[in-house]
């Protein structure tokens, strides 16, 4: 077995369940319309109104959960997860604490900016870590940075009643594509593992 095709079986079992990214996608979709939907339909626009139109989108994400659940299960089998260090999701407590801080000295950060920046900050580590097969996961950082940039007092570009909803809204719409790439990933690394290694050629 080679090289190259030994890499590929050990990074889709490392990311097997990260790359079933029709879950990823199919929540930005829904954060998307409702997002969207509230954007367009209502005037003049609200941060509370856009976190409940936020809460609102996530309605359909429950059922939508379980039944990929059941398609990634009986398409691709089941596979179990090694548990997570704790420590882990202890470290995002002192990030967003600091971000809180940081929303409540500076006034002029739009509200809803500490989990957003999180949101940036985790989907350019995932782009970083597992460089270059995932190197699209920087489209949510970008998503963020530019929202946020366009959100900003001294550029006029959004009215401040709808910073929360857009800057939700463009994470949202770049974790479509996203999710959509996790999930081609997917289905090319697990044809590529059932192949022959024969039939392999070596990327230049």
């Amino acid at each position: 077995m080679d090289q190259q095709h030994l890499n590929r079986i050990r990074f889709m079992s490392r990311r097997f369940h990260e790359l079933q990214g029709l879950r990823v996608a199919f929540t930005g979709l829904c954060i998307t319309v409702g997002l969207g939907s509230y954007l367009a339909l209502t005037a003049p626009t609200t941060d509370n109104g856009a976190l409940i139109a936020l809460l609102l989108s996530f309605a359909p994400v429950v059922p939508g959960m379980w039944w990929l659940n059941r398609y990634y299960t009986s398409t691709f089998g089941r596979q179990v997860a090694a548990p997570k260090p704790r420590w882990r999701h202890l470290a995002m407590i002192p990030v967003f604490g600091f971000m809180a801080f940081l929303n409540a000295q500076f006034p002029s950060i739009p509200a809803g900016a500490p989990t957003l920046m999180v949101v940036a900050v985790a989907s350019a580590w995932v782009a970083i870590r597992d460089w270059p097969w995932r190197a699209y996961y920087f489209g949510a950082t970008a998503a963020v940075a530019l929202t946020f940039a366009a959100s900003a007092s001294w550029t006029g570009v959004l009215d401040p009643g709808t910073t929360l909803g857009a800057m939700f809204l463009a994470v949202g719409i770049s974790m479509v594509p996203i999710g959509l790439l996790d999930h081609f990933l997917l289905v090319r690394l697990v044809k590529e593992s059932r192949e022959p290694v024969a039939t392999h050629s070596v990327p230049r």
